[in-house]
């Protein structure tokens, strides 16, 4: 007899009845008995997602009637302890537990999945066992965001006797909070944890590095001899994309493995079908599998198009249908948002600046909070930047925002204000959440659904699901509720969203349980990518730069070696911009012409207009404009204040009064602005530019923020890279050198610099902290004492500087 499925469900007339469940609508007790009986027909099914159904059930009707023993002898059944401790909290199931010996058995039995304090699953407590068992070999972790991936990794750390370990994390931001993690976890065998690729040094051993892909391959290309033999690749779904980066992280994987055959990576992901496209060409290992199945959240998906319907419809990814709720003409968006919001929300844009736009819109809707601590948040900000920027009127009415252009210890400090205060009730955030940034929330609403220029991905759209109601949050002993087990999800028509988007049918594409899904690896360099005419370019570019990085992970490799120094030099530093094997002729003969050492940020722009830039791709556009004398000279003034180590507060003077120069001189006040552009210009379809003389003065202080973060980020990730190949040649006078890169030449600061801590901090904790330091400058390590604290708070200290400086002291 054939097994019940969802296809043959939904031939059925069950949805009208249950519908009345997920809709809220009364529900008689004979239909709830009705509803409970085929739960259990459902849970002992052979379909995986007739039994997701039937929990969904059990958890809908527990949540609205408020009896939960259906769900706690479900969980019991099912090994979801966090569900039945969180029960036995309750009052009055407490007493039934003691009074029945079968349940107090179980529950006593649960005890066995206590770790550090937080009940296990059953599935969650197998990762853990199978990950300390598999120590030996590559393994991948496919489990939801809060399955304790990170733990995983401290485990590892812990029982590490010897041998070098890489955590390799999508970004920076990934990079401290990572850190931190292991700094509080107090590990005992832990000498430091190189972050930078400078912090090394030839004599480490054992060694805890946590580092982008792009830092790794600095730090490989620093020493040929350093090997590593357990590699952690958090986020590890990015390897499958079809971009520089996700090429530079499978071209590091090869390298490690040529370097060390006995390797061991291990991945995790929240999201993969099939690991063997976790394979990287020219590596061996094989990734074993473990992919968490529990269903312990089940999400509640809400549509609303306040451009047309404004009728609140609940999608059910079972059914595959749409429900009117009671909810019709809510108004727009921010009506919506404000009606349907939880204590604590996520809120998805696309674009910076429609984000930025959509929060001051949002923060018109509230009064400012009466907090001391928020106030005293506004003048920490408004002293390190502006009291003009438009984040602070957003904070004082419980706001947020968080995008790439927010300067990084502005969005640390930020994060922790909205975790911390329980006035924050919003963060408006583009897809940097994607990336693992932990924050407590309970719903979520998007406002476009595409990530750059495409749709959402199943991946994607169900990893912003993940960052709302995380485990910790839900099982909570003092905040928790089972009530969150029920996310809920919005997907609203706004005047964000495309207008020939229809999301009715991209919501079915990303959430339908039973849709087959698949995963799209395009990498070139993953095994299961095949090479056609489309991308055999691609593949040889990349191919070419492993094999010049690092001669002989390519068997019978047959295609050109770098011949010059400069040419060698540039495949070390990772230069993509130019053809190297073409031009490096060229580039050579013309740097045989030009061999004084460099001493000035001139000198710098004059070498790499002479020597670089008649060889840049014209499709890379940021390099490119480097052709025009006033884009040299911008960037010249920028490198000059990196040199003056100058503050944030004093680049955004300049960029001022640079901006009033262009006004009151009569010139061209078309000012490049990238992403925040309103006008194109030389015939360019992009809007890449703005009049900045019709910007207001507030309008131009949050514009020169986000572009002092850009050109930082620009300089640093960039331009840098040529600047390092000047190094190499031995062209740069040092203290030129490392005035550019840390913006000082004071040991002592580079030393914290490559540490982890921001410029300013470091300026301050030299000048005014010194005997709070241990700083040695040879093995560059630095312990900053926890009485520093104290001293920062009885000195009145900005508060972001001493968050910075919390986030890095390690207690013993």
């Amino acid at each position: 007899m054939k097994g019940l499925n969802l296809n043959r469900l939904r031939n059925t007339n069950f949805d009208s009845l249950y519908q009345k469940l997920v809709t809220g609508n009364s529900i008689t007790e004979k239909e709830c008995r009705k509803l409970l009986t085929l739960a259990i027909i459902f849970i002992n099914e052979q379909d995986e997602n007739m039994l997701k159904l039937g929990y969904r059930i059990i958890v809908l009707y527990c949540n609205q009637t408020k009896d939960y023993k259906p769900l706690y002898d479900i969980a019991i059944n099912k090994g979801l302890y966090p569900i039945v401790k969180s029960i036995e909290r309750m009052e009055k199931y407490n007493n039934e537990v003691e009074g029945s010996f079968f349940k107090l058995f179980q529950s006593s039995f649960g005890e066995n999945y206590k770790f550090n304090g937080i009940y296990l699953s059953e599935q969650q407590n197998d990762l853990f066992s199978y990950f300390n068992e598999s120590n030996e070999k590559a393994v991948s972790a496919i489990a939801p965001t809060s399955y304790g991936k990170s733990e995983l990794i401290i485990s590892a750390i812990k029982k590490r006797k010897s041998g070098n370990l890489c955590i390799i994390v999508p970004s920076k931001a990934l990079i401290a909070q990572t850190k931190r993690r292991i700094i509080e976890a107090n590990i005992k065998n832990i000498k430091k944890v190189i972050t930078h690729p400078e912090m090394y040094i030839e004599s480490d051993n054992n060694i805890t590095a946590i580092l982008t892909q792009e830092r790794l391959l600095r730090l490989l290309r620093k020493d040929p001899n350093l090997k590593f033999d357990i590699v952690f690749i958090d986020e590890a779904h990015n390897l499958l994309e079809l971009d520089e980066r996700s090429m530079l992280l499978a071209s590091s994987i090869s390298i490690m493995e040529k370097r060390n055959s006995n390797v061991r990576f291990k991945f995790l992901t929240p999201f993969l079908i099939d690991s063997s496209n976790l394979s990287v060409k020219y590596t061996k290992y094989i990734a074993e599998p473990l992919k968490i199945t529990e269903y312990i959240k089940t999400e509640k998906l809400y549509t609303y198009d306040s451009r047309k319907e404004k009728r609140l419809k609940l999608y059910d990814q079972f059914i595959n249908k749409f429900y009117y709720t009671n909810d019709c003409d809510l108004g727009d968006d921010i009506a919506l948002i404000v009606q349907k919001s939880s204590d604590k929300n996520i809120i998805y844009l696309n674009k910076p600046s429609d984000l930025e736009r959509f929060s001051s819109k949002l923060s018109t809707k509230f009064t400012i909070i009466n907090s001391n601590r928020i106030k005293n948040a506004c003048k920490n900000i408004s002293r390190m930047l502006d009291p003009n920027y438009s984040l602070i009127n957003c904070i004082e009415r419980g706001i947020i925002y968080h995008h790439g252009s927010v300067p990084d210890n502005i969005k640390m400090y930020i994060e922790h204000l909205y975790s911390d205060i329980k006035e924050m009730k919003y963060i408006v955030t583009t897809s940097t959440l994607l990336e693992g940034v932990n924050i407590p929330a309970y719903s979520l609403f998007l406002l476009d659904n595409k990530k750059g220029p495409r749709n959402l991905s199943s991946a994607q759209f169900k990893n912003l699901i993940g960052r709302i109601c995380r485990f910790s949050e839900v099982f909570s002993p003092t905040e928790g509720s089972l009530k969150h087990l029920e996310p809920s999800v919005y997907l609203i028509g706004s005047n964000y969203v495309s207008s020939n988007a229809n999301l009715e049918k991209f919501i079915k594409n990303v959430m339908k349980v039973d849709k087959k899904e698949k995963d799209t690896p395009v990498n070139v360099l993953l095994k299961n990518v095949a090479i056609t005419s489309e991308n055999k370019k691609q593949k040889e570019d990349a191919d070419e730069f492993i094999e010049n990085f690092e001669p002989g992970v390519i068997t019978n490799y047959d295609k050109s070696y770098a011949q010059t120094l400069i040419g060698r030099l540039c495949f070390l530093n990772n230069v993509i911009e130019i053809d190297i094997i073409e031009n490096e002729q060229q580039m050579q003969g013309l740097l045989d012409i030009n061999g004084e050492p460099i001493a000035s940020t001139q000198g710098i722009f004059n070498f790499f207009q002479e020597i670089f830039l008649p060889f840049i791709k014209q499709t890379e556009n940021n390099l490119s404009r480097l052709a025009y004398p006033e884009a040299r000279n911008f960037y010249k003034m920028f490198l000059d204040w990196r040199v003056k180590s100058a503050s944030y507060q004093e680049m955004i003077s300049n960029f001022m009064g640079y901006w009033d120069f262009l006004i009151e001189k009569g010139k061209d006040t078309d000012v490049y602005v990238g992403k925040w552009g309103d006008k194109t210009k030389n015939n360019g379809f992009r809007k890449l530019w703005t009049d900045i003389k019709t910007k207001t003065h507030k309008e131009r202080v949050n514009l020169a923020i986000v572009r002092i973060k850009e050109e930082q980020d620009f300089l640093d990730n960039i331009f840098i890279k040529y600047i390092e190949v000047i190094n190499d040649l031995k062209l740069i006078k040092k203290d030129l050198y490392e005035q550019i890169k840390y913006g000082t030449n004071d040991k002592s600061k580079i030393t914290l610099i490559k540490n982890g801590l921001s410029l300013t901090l470091v300026n301050l904790l030299i000048n005014d902290y010194q005997e709070y330091l241990n700083i040695n400058n040879h093995l560059c390590t630095v312990v900053i004492s926890p009485n520093i604290l104290e001293k920062m708070v009885e000195n009145n200290e900005n508060e972001i500087l001493i968050y910075e400086v919390k986030f890095n002291i390690r207690r013993h």
